[in-house]
């Protein structure tokens, strides 16, 4: 199982041909509410009807992790590792890779891999 990060997602969404590997991989992909939101609050931004209408089908279509009280206690003790360390990352990305851990994923595809190769536990996978 891979946790796809809003990079992925926003890149699939544009049609880049290098998240067709991935998508088309044999592997269970899912994302999180954390990254859902910040997909779609772009297209509101963007004040793009089509884009957001594309947006909302690809969600309907992929396994959305959910936030309970398990992802944020492990989101919250990300960043405090993080912070601790001197590599603080944005609360986004520790939410994202909270949620994924707490749900037993550790894998995380993403173009942003200096943040989450900081993140104990996670393995990142870039396209």
């Amino acid at each position: 199982m891979k946790v796809l990060d809003t990079t992925f997602l926003i890149d699939f969404l544009k049609g880049k041909k290098e998240t067709l590997k991935i998508i088309k991989s044999k592997e269970d992909l899912l994302t999180t509410q954390i990254n859902m939101y910040e997909v779609i609050r772009g297209a509101f931004l963007r004040d793009n009807p089509s884009e957001l209408l594309k947006a909302e089908q690809l969600f309907e279509n992929i396994k959305v992790l959910q936030i309970d009280d398990d992802a944020v206690i492990r989101s919250a003790d990300i960043f405090s590792d993080l912070v601790k360390n001197g590599k603080m990352v944005p609360d986004s990305d520790c939410m994202t890779a909270g949620t994924a851990l707490s749900k037993g994923v550790n894998k995380i595809v993403t173009r942003n891999k200096e943040h989450f190769k900081r993140m104990k536990g996670i393995k990142v996978e870039t396209y």
